[in-house]
């Protein structure tokens, strides 16, 4: 199988915005301390750590998602189909670099003694990056690599097309609470979260299963 990789300014763009927590380690090495706080706990205080050479190779590989991303496109069977929602496609993996931007900046500030609400910040650009992606959900058209893929989209065009139709207003919910959650102090907001994130990624399943079971009845 052949493809042919076009890159673009947005392709440059996009890997430099993630990969700029990695960079801005790399130009800090010195004034970062030899052991980085790298996962939070609900109260806001550091509960897990990682070396500074660990840490960065962490960023690194981070930033290289939106890449990562960017060749699946190529490598799909059907990559064909992207091109009816590129719009929807490049807004995403946009809106994904800037998740682990400011996710990686967040740390790095974090550990400059930078004391930042961590739970907030990542909450709020989670919601807001699931808000994007559910609003342009029903965009998407069959494909291995992006959107709801179960047995049963991938099988059949039709429920490909309702799944998302109903997926995508659920996984907006799920990023409004998100926005809510990240104004809730302690484990309340995670719960509520983590909860609804539950809901809006299990009932597009369910609904994808119940819906091809009807239409081959």
């Amino acid at each position: 199988m052949k493809f042919r990789i076009h890159w673009s300014f947005t392709d440059v763009l996009t890997t430099l915005i993630a990969l700029s927590p990695a960079i801005g380690a790399i130009l800090m090495y010195d004034r970062l301390p030899n052991v980085l706080a790298s996962h939070f706990g609900f109260d806001n205080t550091a509960d897990g750590y990682m070396s500074k050479s660990g840490s960065i190779i962490m960023l690194v590989l981070l930033g290289l998602v939106p890449l990562v991303i960017r060749l699946a496109r190529y490598m799909d069977p059907n990559r064909a189909n992207y091109e009816k929602f590129s719009k929807a496609y490049e807004v995403t993996r946009a809106g994904i670099s800037l998740v682990l931007a400011v996710a990686g900046w967040g740390m790095l500030l974090y550990n400059l003694n930078i004391r930042l609400q961590m739970n907030t910040i990542i909450l709020g650009v989670i919601g807001l990056l699931l808000l994007l992606m559910g609003n342009y959900m029903t965009q998407v058209q069959p494909n291995y690599t992006f959107g709801i893929r179960t047995p049963w989209t991938l099988s059949n065009p039709e429920v490909w097309r309702k799944t998302h139709r109903f997926g995508g207003p659920m996984m907006m919910l799920g990023g409004a609470s998100g926005l809510v959650a990240a104004w809730v102090d302690g484990v309340a907001g995670t719960v509520i979260f983590l909860s609804m994130l539950i809901i809006s990624v299990i009932s597009p399943i369910l609904y994808s299963l119940l819906l091809y079971r009807k239409l081959n009845q």
